[in-house]
């Protein structure tokens, strides 16, 4: 089981260079038959970069999400209390915004690698990280 961050999603799903070797290995490596978790908030982060020009689709975001989502190995997992929670009280807490807080609260509670690219991800401690 992995869990992509949303540059790690739009770099697969596009197979883009930019996603390491290390990191398509292990998305690969789920497939088929593992787990390959996908936040909501990545969801959200995906919908705003469409809508501020940054990510061009060429279908709507939730069409595009709804897509990646009936990939047998894909499940996207709520932002619950708990995880609202763990974002606000992680040990040390972790670097980045709001979403990165989230994403980390994410690994952490289902006990799953993050796939970033991010190096302040990378380096807090508090998670394991692929990348």
């Amino acid at each position: 089981m992995i869990l992509l961050d949303t540059n790690s999603l739009i770099w697969w799903v596009n197979r883009h260079a930019e996603l390491s070797v290390a990191a398509l290995a292990a998305i690969e490596a789920e497939r088929p038959g593992g787990e390959i978790l996908i936040s909501a908030i990545t969801a959200l982060e995906v919908a705003e970069l469409a809508q501020a020009g940054r990510l061009g689709l060429r279908m709507e975001p939730s069409a595009w999400l709804a897509q990646i989502g009936a990939l047998a190995e894909i499940r996207y997992v709520p932002v619950n209390n708990e995880i609202a929670v763990r974002a606000a009280t992680l040990p040390a807490l972790a670097p980045g915004g709001l979403i990165a807080r989230i994403l980390t609260a994410t690994a952490r509670q289902y006990g799953c690698p993050l796939i970033t690219g991010s190096a302040k991800l990378r380096a807090y401690s508090h998670i394991r990280t692929i990348w």
